[in-house]
């Protein structure tokens, strides 16, 4: 029985979808992205973020961007958090622990009544329309 979720999510541009590190991605999306290689699934539970990569593809990846890579202030992680709190308020999902990075999230949040994907969606949308406005 699955009791809670270790769920990851990036801003745009931190960790693409063909990285050579892998990334549990299935697709790249943006096809201006695919001659930097195919998504590179993994199938372990192991961090690979420190595996020997090539630094100089990654990089050529992240320059071909259609937009610069997103990196939250301290002001928008504020804003972020906020976000989050009322969208847990709403659910009455309960996280565990979480930390909000400037390019990236982590978090461990308990089983809920919502599947864990569209739970992270509302958590996401609702920071979004926080940070856009």
């Amino acid at each position: 029985m699955v009791l809670a979720y270790h769920v990851i999510f990036s801003t745009y541009g931190f960790w693409l979808p063909n990285d050579p590190r892998g990334s549990n991605s299935d697709f790249v999306g943006a096809k201006h992205l695919l001659k930097f290689g195919a998504a590179t699934k993994v199938r372990d539970r192991r961090s690979h973020a420190l595996d020997p990569h090539n630094r100089a593809l990654r990089a050529a990846a992240k320059q071909s961007l259609t937009y610069p890579p997103v990196t939250f202030t301290e002001q928008q992680l504020q804003a972020v958090a906020r976000r989050f709190a009322r969208c847990l308020q709403r659910t009455n999902c309960v996280i565990v622990v979480c930390a909000i990075l400037p390019q990236h999230t982590h978090m461990v949040v308990q089983r809920h009544r919502y599947e864990i994907e569209k739970l992270i969606n509302l958590m996401k949308g609702d920071a979004t329309r926080q940070l856009a406005s």
